[in-house]
Parts: C-alpha cells; structure tokens; sequence
C-alpha cells in the first residue's frame, strides 16, 4: 500500500496492543472491529487490516476491512504488538466498498463507509487518551 502523510492534519499515533485493546472494548449497533491480518506480515505489506462489522460474516453488507498503514520499517525488537500504526481518515482505505440495500436498490456509499468504521475509533482513542492524561 502506498500512502502519504501529506494530508494528515491530526492524526493518532499508536501501537498495535493499545489498539487492539481499544477495539476490543469497542461494539456500535452490534458491529465489532478487530485486527484481521497477521501482523507478522505487517512490515512486508506496509499495513495492518482491521475487520469492522460481524467477525464470523465476509459479506460487504455486514463486513468491510480497511488497511492502516504501518510506519515501522523494521520489526520492533519487542514483538508485532509494538508496530506503530498511523490512524488518520485521509491514510486508512477499504480494501472494497460496503454494499448498503436500500429501497430495492443496491448501492455503495465509500463516505459512510469510512465514516462509520473511522469515528468511532478517533472517539474510543480520545477517551483512551484523556483516561491517561487525568490518570497521570
């Protein structure tokens, strides 16, 4: 995956645990996200794709995976769980449209689809963050 940080404003920065620990507490509407590639593979491919939607479902009306980009060039010494990962709206990317039904019809919506797996993510980082800043 090829990816800028040139159109980044405010992004997050973080590492592969405190995010899988931040999905893991995260469910909207009954959808869930989750790490879906192997990490290990992470520095050949530049990514880590997170699952968003129903885990045991791979259709696009229930399931969409986006790839976020991996800023390690090396694998860290301490493990997969300290790759450092950027999330930001304008560098994450689907890896295919959703399919949404509505009205007889079949359509994709690429916005909401960013949308509904990107804001709820920055929300949960922004509370992790301020847990930790009153915390210290």
């Amino acid at each position: 995956m090829d990816f800028s940080l040139d159109e980044v404003d405010l992004g997050f920065v973080v590492n592969l645990e405190t995010l899988r620990d931040v999905l893991k507490a995260m469910s909207v509407n009954g959808r869930r996200w989750w790490i879906a590639s192997d990490p290990s593979d992470a520095i050949a491919t530049h990514t880590v794709t997170i699952g968003h939607g129903d885990p045991g479902c791979e259709d696009r009306l229930n399931t969409l995976y986006f790839r976020v980009p991996v800023l390690n060039e090396e694998l860290p010494m301490a493990g997969t769980d300290k790759l450092t990962l950027m999330l930001d709206s304008s560098v994450v990317s689907a890896e295919e449209p959703g399919l949404y039904f509505e009205g007889g019809r079949v359509f994709k919506d690429s916005v909401e689809d960013l949308q509904s797996f990107y804001d709820p993510i920055q929300r949960a980082l922004l509370t992790k963050l301020q847990s930790l800043t009153t915390a210290g």
